[in-house]
């Protein structure tokens, strides 16, 4: 059976605040690609039969501009996993003390 370890808990939430840190430049930078992409196929038909760049920059702050903002709640749903984890962690190290050195909790009354 495996035991508690709090190290391995630490270390999924650094790895998840690691990636929280990338997910939001990652995302906007593949949805700058893709609108610039798409603004340049998208203006063909209406800019003649070259494509413009005017088309692409447009397309690119666009969908820049929701990459980011997506990126950001990816980023809050990562450290907000990772928060719970630490909670949880600081949860059991709490309890542990007291029951270790035999004290009661809080009185709630």
């Amino acid at each position: 059976m495996a035991e508690y370890d709090p190290q391995i808990i630490q270390k999924f939430a650094d790895r998840l605040y690691g990636r929280a840190r990338t997910v939001i430049v990652m995302t906007t930078i593949l949805l700058v690609l893709i609108g610039g992409s798409a603004g340049l196929v998208i203006n063909i038909p209406f800019g003649g039969d070259e494509p413009s760049i005017i088309g692409a920059s447009v397309g690119a702050v666009l969908l820049g501009a929701v990459g980011f903002v997506l990126g950001r709640e990816g980023a809050f749903r990562l450290k907000l996993q990772a928060q719970t984890a630490l909670c949880q962690m600081k949860i059991e190290e709490n309890t542990r003390r007291q029951f270790d050195t035999g004290e009661s909790g809080p009185d709630l009354t």
